[in-house]
């Protein structure tokens, strides 16, 4: 209660409100908090830096994660997670946490340091599945 300042529990126990409005002013309350915390926070992280604050609302899903589940999106959508949250494997991410001499290189064209912006935007191995994927953002 202290966390999201709903009150006391005293406060609560002398003026009791309705389950409604109760559910109602803790959702809220859960909501304003966390809208807050997301937003100073986000500067601070990486990670975050992608987040795009108009499609972000408080108790409704991400667009990115509503999509109609396939057994096909399903498996795509742990690495679209991982790409999003910075936790995806690349080949410079595995050069820097390795023992070993690994080339950052991109072992699907062999052009680049395999980046996430490399892997989601310039991969000419990736082209043909990227451009129809591209006709929708471009639309959007």
């Amino acid at each position: 209660m202290w966390k999201y300042e709903l009150g006391t529990v005293a406060d609560l126990a002398d003026n009791t409100p309705k389950k409604g409005k109760w559910k109602t002013r803790v959702l809220k309350a859960v909501h304003s908090y966390w809208s807050d915390q997301i937003d100073s926070l986000t500067p601070l992280y990486s990670t975050l830096f992608f987040l795009r604050q108009d499609k972000y609302v408080p108790g409704k899903i991400l667009p990115l994660l509503s999509l109609e589940y396939t057994a096909r999106e399903s498996e795509r959508l742990k690495t679209k997670v991982r790409l999003l949250t910075g936790t995806y494997m690349l080949q410079t991410k595995r050069k820097n946490f390795n023992q070993y001499d690994i080339n950052p290189t991109c072992q699907m064209c062999g052009e680049e340091n395999e980046t996430a912006e490399h892997f989601v935007l310039k991969c000419s191995a990736l082209h043909s599945v990227r451009q129809s994927i591209m006709v929708d953002i471009e639309r959007q």
